[in-house]
């Protein structure tokens, strides 16, 4: 019990390190501007003033204040990079982590049946995201990544980093396959860097790898293999959903 206090203070002791700030911290500021400031460094490539417009949309349609809607931005996104640093430490075979979903990586996945998903840790700067793709084919991932927006890649040229999953999720072959083909249909279509509200934009159009998954489930499936809900769905909340189980550890 000792122990683990002492790793997540250490953890946080990192993660302040690095350059965040905990939400009780703000004075000199407004509350508005220092949410902003934070989830910045945790959202990489998006502006304050995409995070700004994004959380007073939310806020008019939940009748919240913006200040309401920005803090839970900002805890779900520091939750997920102390999660992040915690299995980044706890990872034995250590490996240049990918760059939010590239080829990059020290194993080859391998092929699966149709409709199963795959998780990597993959990061931005000292940031761990990770990142989840999904079976189209036995030898074929769909999946969205920054470069090119939502692809095809054969599992031969697919590389994953040390602590990858291959997991299978928890409702019908059918299904399965429904959702696997809905996100084959979206391919073209370009990225997005809003991890912090990708539940509640739409799900045509520009998406990251986690929100292509979660829709692909959502719209063919009627499950939300989101493990705890709130604004953002991020790849490790599909990992660790109750929905998905592991078939595979590399």
């Amino acid at each position: 019990m000792f122990k683990k206090k002492m790793l997540n203070v250490a953890l946080t002791t990192g993660l302040l390190a690095g350059g965040f700030i905990p939400m009780t911290a703000y004075a000199e500021k407004s509350e508005v501007e220092n949410y902003l400031q934070e989830i910045v460094k945790l959202q990489p490539d998006v502006t304050s003033e995409q995070v700004l417009k994004e959380a007073e949309i939310m806020a008019e349609s939940q009748n919240m204040k913006v200040e309401e809607v920005l803090r839970t931005y900002l805890k779900e996104a520091t939750n997920n990079a102390i999660q992040g640093r915690e299995e980044a430490e706890n990872t034995k075979e250590k490996s240049d982590f990918q760059t939010l979903g590239g080829s990059g990586g020290v194993y080859t996945i391998t092929n699966s049946t149709k409709g199963n998903i795959y998780y990597t840790p993959s990061q931005t700067a000292y940031l761990d995201h990770g990142h989840v793709g999904m079976y189209y084919l036995s030898d074929t991932i769909v999946e969205s990544v920054p470069s090119t927006g939502v692809r095809t890649i054969k599992t031969s040229n697919r590389l994953v980093d040390a602590g990858a999953v291959i997991q299978t999720v928890s409702t019908s072959t059918q299904n399965k396959q429904n959702a696997a083909n809905w996100a084959y249909s979206e391919v073209g279509e370009s990225y997005s860097y809003n991890f912090m509200n990708n539940r509640n934009t739409g799900h045509d159009g520009a998406k990251n790898c986690s929100k292509l998954v979660w829709s692909a489930f959502l719209l063919k499936a009627n499950i939300d293999i989101d493990k705890d809900g709130g604004f953002g769905v991020y790849p490790r909340d599909i990992r660790d959903s109750n929905y998905t189980s592991t078939i595979k550890t590399f």
